[in-house]
C-alpha cells in the first residue's frame, strides 16, 4: 500500500454559546434553533392558551363576584324591609297601648320607632331600580306620615280632652292604613325577591359558561401542545435517525459513507458536524496506520536476519566460558564447602555461649524469685495465724450474739402475753360499761383506748419476732459460714507452711544449678575465641577461589545473556512482522 498524504481535519472547538432573547425571526428559523427554544416555543405556546383560558375565567369570575355583590345588596334590601313592616306593626301598638293608659312614655317611644323608621327609608330608597318599586315605596312613605298625623293631631286631641269614642274610630282608621302599609312593604319585598332570583340564575349560568369555556380552552391547549411536542420530537427523531444510521456504517468499516448534510446549527447539526468530522480523522488515521504497518513489516525482517548471526557467535563465545569456568567452580566449591561449615560451627557455639548467658541470666533471675518467694511465704504463714485469731474470734462474738436474740425472743413472748390479757381485761371492762349505760360511757372510752393500744403492742410485738426470727436464722447461716471459714484457714495454714519449705529446696537447688552453668559459658567463650582465627583463614581462602570462579561465570554469565537477549530479539522481530501483517489484514475490513 503506498504512503498518501492525507489532510486530517481538525475538531472545531465548542464555543460557550450566550444567552439571547428568543425572537420571533429565531423561532421561525426552526433549523438553527435549539432543541430547549424548539420545547420552550411549545411550552411557551401551551402557556399562553392556558393563560387565555385563564384570562377567561377571570372575566366569568369577576362577573359572577358582581353578581354575589348584588344578592347581598338584594338580601340585605329585603331585610331592611322587613325591619320597616316590623317598626310599621310597633308603631301601631304604641298607639294602641296610648289609647289604653294615656301615658307620655309611649308617645317617646313611638318617636324612637319613627326615628329608625326614618333611617330605613333613607337607607332603601337609593337602592330602588325600578319606577315601581319607587311608586310602592312612595305610597308606603305616605301612608307613614297620615299616620304619623293622625297621632300627633286627632288622636292626641281627642285623648287630651278624653273623647274615647272619636279616639277609638280614629285608631281604627290608623289600623286599616297600617295594614295597607305592611301589605305594600310586602309586595315591594317580594318584588325584590324576584329580582334577587333572576340575579341568582344569571349567576349560576355566568358560573356554568365560565366552566364550559375554561374545560374546552384547557383542553383545546393540551390537544395543540401534544400536536407541536409530537411535530417537534418527530423532526428531531428523523435527524437523529440520520446520526445514528452513518455511526453504524463507520462502527461496520465502511468509511465511504456519505457525510450527513444538515442544514443548521442547532444540537442535531454541531452533532452531525461532530459525526462527520469524526469520520474524515478516522480515514486519514487509518491511511496513515496503513502505511506505517508496511514500513514496519520491511523492518522487522531486517531485524531478524542481524538478531540471527549475533545469536550464533555468542553461541561459540559460550561454549569456551563455560569450560573455563568448570575448574574455578570446583575449586571455590571446596573452599566454600569448608568455609561454610566452619562458620556453621563458629555460630553453633556462639549459640551456645548465647544460650549458656541467657540461662545463667534466668537461673539468676530464678534465685532472685525464690528468695522473694521464700520471703513472702513466711509472711503468708503469719498472715494466716492472724486471720486464724481474727476468725476465732468472731465466730465466738456471733455465737453471743446467738444467745442473745434467744434472750430478746423471751422478752417478746412475755410482751406478747401481757397484751393478750391487757386485750382481754380491756374487753370485760368495754362489757362492764355497757352494762352501767349512761355512768360507763367515760370508762368504755378508756377501755377503747387500752385496746386499742394492746392491739398495737401485739402487732409491734408480731413484728419484732419477725424480725428476731429472721436474725437468728442469719446468725446461725454466719455461725456456719464462719465454722467453714476458719477450717478453710486451718488447712490453708498447713498449705502454705509445706509451701514454704518446697520454696526453701528449690532456692538450694537453683543455687547449685547457677554456679555450674556460669563454669559452661566460661568454657564455651573460650572454644569461640579458638575458632574464630581458623575460621578468618579458611575465609581468606574461600574469597579468592569465590573471585576466580565468579570473574569466569560473569563472563560465560555475560555471553549467554547477549545470546537469549538476540534470541528474544529476533523473536520480538518475527511477532512484529506477524502483527504488521495481521494490522494489514484489519485495514482491509475498512472501505477507504
Amino acid at each position: 500500500m503506498k504512503d498518501k498524504k492525507i489532510k486530517i481535519p481538525k475538531m472545531k472547538k465548542v464555543k460557550k454559546n450566550m444567552r439571547k432573547k428568543i425572537t420571533l425571526q429565531s423561532l421561525l428559523d426552526w433549523n438553527n434553533t435549539k432543541i430547549s427554544r424548539k420545547y420552550l416555543f411549545v411550552f411557551l405556546f401551551t402557556a399562553v392558551l392556558f393563560l387565555i383560558a385563564g384570562g377567561v375565567v377571570f372575566l366569568q369570575l369577576t362577573k359572577g363576584q358582581k353578581d354575589v355583590q348584588a344578592i347581598d345588596q338584594y338580601s340585605s334590601r329585603v331585610n331592611d324591609m322587613a325591619d320597616m313592616a316590623a317598626l310599621i306593626q310597633t308603631k301601631d301598638v304604641q298607639i294602641a297601648d296610648y289609647l289604653l293608659t294615656k301615658k307620655s312614655r309611649f308617645v317617646d317611644s313611638f318617636e324612637e320607632y319613627q326615628a329608625q323608621f326614618d333611617e330605613l327609608k333613607e337607607k332603601i330608597e337609593p337602592s330602588l331600580t325600578t319606577d315601581e318599586q319607587r311608586e310602592i315605596f312612595n305610597k308606603i312613605v305616605e301612608n307613614d306620615a297620615k299616620v304619623n298625623e293622625m297621632f300627633y293631631g286627632e288622636i292626641s286631641d281627642a285623648v287630651n280632652n278624653n273623647q274615647e269614642y272619636m279616639a277609638m274610630s280614629i285608631r281604627a282608621q290608623s289600623s286599616e292604613l297600617r295594614s295597607y302599609t305592611i301589605e305594600l312593604v310586602t309586595e315591594l319585598m317580594d318584588i325584590v325577591k324576584k329580582d334577587q332570583k333572576k340575579v341568582v340564575l344569571q349567576s349560576k349560568s355566568s358560573l356554568q359558561a365560565g366552566i364550559t369555556t375554561l374545560s374546552v380552552v384547557n383542553i383545546a391547549a393540551i390537544i395543540l401542545g401534544v400536536i407541536l411536542l409530537l411535530l417537534v420530537s418527530k423532526r428531531i427523531s428523523i435527524s437523529l435517525t440520520k446520526v445514528v444510521d452513518m455511526t453504524k456504517e463507520v462502527a461496520n468499516g465502511n468509511l465511504r459513507v456519505h457525510s450527513i448534510d444538515y442544514k443548521g446549527k442547532d444540537e442535531i447539526g454541531q452533532l452531525a458536524d461532530a459525526v462527520n468530522q469524526m469520520k474524515d480523522n478516522i480515514q486519514g488515521i487509518l491511511y496513515k496506520v496503513a502505511s506505517a504497518a508496511n514500513t514496519l513489516s520491511k523492518r522487522s525482517e531486517q531485524l531478524t536476519q542481524s538478531a540471527v548471526e549475533v545469536r550464533e557467535g555468542n553461541e561459540q563465545i559460550a561454549s569456551t566460558m563455560e569450560e573455563l569456568s568448570s575448574g574455578s567452580e570446583n575449586q571455590a566449591n571446596s573452599a566454600t564447602d569448608l568455609a561454610e561449615r566452619m562458620n556453621s560451627f563458629v555460630q553453633k557455639v556462639h549459640h551456645s555461649e548465647e544460650d549458656g548467658l541467657e540461662i545463667a541470666g534466668t537461673s539468676n533471675n530464678v534465685l532472685s524469685l525464690t528468695n522473694e518467694g521464700q520471703v513472702l511465704m513466711k509472711s503468708s504463714v503469719v498472715q494466716m495465724e492472724q486471720i486464724d485469731t481474727i476468725v476465732s474470734e468472731a465466730v465466738e462474738r456471733v455465737q453471743g450474739l446467738d444467745k442473745q436474740s434467744l434472750e430478746i425472743s423471751k422478752l417478746v413472748s412475755v410482751i406478747k402475753d401481757i397484751a393478750d390479757q391487757t386485750n382481754l381485761l380491756s374487753l370485760n371492762a368495754a362489757i362492764e360499761a355497757a352494762r352501767a349505760g349512761e355512768h360507763g360511757k367515760g370508762f368504755a372510752v378508756v377501755a377503747e383506748e387500752v385496746r386499742k393500744l394492746s392491739d398495737q403492742v401485739s402487732a409491734s410485738v408480731g413484728e419484732i419476732t419477725t424480725i428476731v426470727n429472721s436474725i437468728q436464722n442469719e446468725t446461725g447461716h454466719v455461725v456456719n459460714s464462719l465454722n467453714k471459714g476458719y477450717t478453710e484457714v486451718k488447712e490453708g495454714t498447713a498449705q502454705i507452711e509445706e509451701t514454704g519449705r518446697n520454696f526453701a529446696s528449690i532456692h538450694n537447688s537453683v543455687s547449685e544449678m547457677v554456679t555450674k552453668i556460669e563454669t559452661i559459658s566460661k568454657n564455651l567463650r573460650n572454644i569461640a575465641d579458638n575458632t574464630n582465627d581458623m575460621n578468618n583463614l579458611i575465609e581468606d581462602i574461600a574469597a579468592i577461589s569465590e573471585e576466580s570462579a565468579a570473574g569466569v561465570e560473569q563472563a560465560a554469565a555475560s555471553a549467554q545473556q547477549t545470546s537469549s537477549s538476540m534470541e528474544e530479539v529476533s523473536m520480538s522481530a518475527a511477532e512484529l512482522e506477524k502483527l504488521a501483517e495481521q494490522l494489514n489484514n484489519e485495514l482491509k475490513v475498512f472501505k477507504l
